[in-house]
């Protein structure tokens, strides 16, 4: 066993230390990093400042290592210190980016923007005073519910927030570009006429495309993605792009067209195994369940949003969920025959805020009146044995996965999005026991996920430029 100095136990002010050190067993580096998250900054300098004294005087002198390990331990206080005030620095940059998005939402869209844009964003600043009451952030875990890795610390609500340096210089290029359009432009009040003052400047002819892209984007307010006549099209304003603002939260517009996306990303023989559900589905599929009066009525209503699909058939059923202002996401898994295994539920919180007993009983109430209905007629074949089939509603396993944590309170949205775009790359075939080692804390890097805000906004540029081209 290692061991280290408790050098708090030890160090006093006032008097010498004992001659006889008070040894404790080492902490390792993540319990290092929760204790020194737990001091404030005021704290830290003054602890920084002891363990120095301590080292320059006669204890350090003392120590058969030459002071070594409390130089180490002094270092990794001063990373901390130093870490704290780049967020700081970060978060006056994150500011600024969030003005330069507002410039370029106008740009794009001037009507009503500013209502909106001020209605998001205090919304945004009445969750974060909220979300500041309940940290640290905890899994919802109930009892009798099969719980897989599931880490029940919660969340460090000590974690920095991610750092969106991609966005900001994105941004900044963009916002650049804008000030050299203002100098040598004019424009109407309502921005119909852009009249050049000065087209013999240097950059006069780069202000000129950038006018013509902003009234490309104008005369393409609204596009249809990936295409007006697909029966699943999802209807995209220029407006909808304000959610993907850095620190905003994703819109369902938003949402259903990148899960729409990566329906059309994903190889036509594979995408067969998959079935997306949208934004909208979850809320209604809980109001049949909740329905007190003509329950199968309503079940049957609802079966409209998959018609002429076999929910059962389909190796995975995406749903994500929104509730709370927090967005996280259940997968329906439907295993191989020979596993004799009955469906299997997973469900992947980015915060761990929703209920996952709650979400469960209600999907398990859907996969249970889906059985009923096909049962009443010739069941096609399933992957599933008649053992299995008969008694479907008892084989229904439920499992809370443990998924990287987001280090702010507004990408839940990217989150899941990740989430189903990682575990379409790196799961093949029906689910086995063997995918479930994927999952955890290090299935992929927070940021990883942050920045597909960016890349979302990338795609729908593209799609709009090329709607005013056609």
């Amino acid at each position: 066993m290692k061991f280290t100095i408790d050098w708090e136990k030890i160090i006093n002010d006032d008097e010498d230390p004992p001659a006889e050190l008070v040894v404790t067993s080492a902490m390792d580096g993540e319990e290092h990093k929760e204790v020194l998250s737990n001091l404030s900054n005021t704290e830290l300098t003054e602890k920084i400042r002891r363990l120095k004294r301590s080292l320059s005087g006669t204890i350090g002198a003392r120590l058969r290592d030459g002071g070594e390990k409390l130089r180490a331990n002094i270092k990794l206080h001063e990373g901390e210190l130093e870490r704290r005030q780049q967020v700081g620095s970060q978060k006056q940059a994150d500011s600024k980016t969030v003005n330069a998005f507002k410039k370029e939402i106008y740009a794009l869209n001037p009507c009503d923007h500013k209502r909106t844009l001020n209605r998001q964003f205090s919304q945004r600043k009445c969750k974060r005073e909220l979300l500041s009451q309940e940290e640290p952030y905890k899994f919802p875990v109930d009892k009798g519910e099969t719980v897989l890795n599931i880490d029940l610390k919660g969340r460090d609500s000590s974690t920095p927030c991610y750092s969106e340096e991609k966005i900001a210089s994105c941004f900044s290029k963009k916002t650049k570009a804008s000030q050299a359009q203002s100098s040598h432009t004019k424009r109407h009040a309502y921005g119909e006429a852009v009249v050049l003052v000065d087209e013999e400047e240097p950059d006069a002819n780069k202000a000129e495309e950038r006018v013509d892209e902003v009234v490309e984007c104008r005369n393409a307010t609204k596009i249809y993605y990936p295409s007006r006549v697909d029966p699943e099209s999802v209807e995209i304003c220029c407006s909808d792009m304000e959610s993907l603002a850095p620190e905003a939260y994703l819109s369902s517009t938003i949402m259903n067209f990148y899960i729409r996306y990566l329906q059309k990303k994903k190889a036509h023989a594979d995408v067969d195994e998959y079935h997306f559900f949208n934004t909208y589905f979850y809320k209604k599929l809980k109001e049949a369940v909740l329905s007190k009066n003509e329950k199968e009525a309503s079940f049957f209503k609802l079966r409209r949003w998959w018609k002429g699909v076999n929910i059962f058939e389909k190796a995975y059923i995406f749903l994500p969920i929104h509730e709370d202002l927090h967005w996280s996401l259940v997968i329906i898994c439907i295993p191989d025959k020979e596993d004799q295994l009955g469906p299997i539920l997973l469900h992947l919180d980015s915060l761990g805020l929703h209920c996952s007993k709650s979400l469960f009983g209600t999907i398990r109430k859907f996969l249970e009146q889906e059985w009923k209905f096909l049962r009443q007629g010739e069941v096609p074949a399933l992957p599933f044995s008649d053992k299995i089939w008969e008694n479907l509603p008892r084989r229904i396993d439920e499992n809370v996965i443990t998924v990287p944590q987001q280090r702010n309170e507004y990408d839940c949205g990217l989150f899941v999005l990740f989430f189903m775009e990682r575990f379409m790359e790196e799961v093949h075939g029906r689910l086995k026991k063997k995918d479930f080692v994927m999952f955890g804390r290090r299935w992929f890097k927070p940021e990883e996920a942050s920045r597909l805000r960016m890349k979302i906004h990338n795609i729908l540029e593209e799609e709009f430029k090329n709607a005013s081209e056609d």
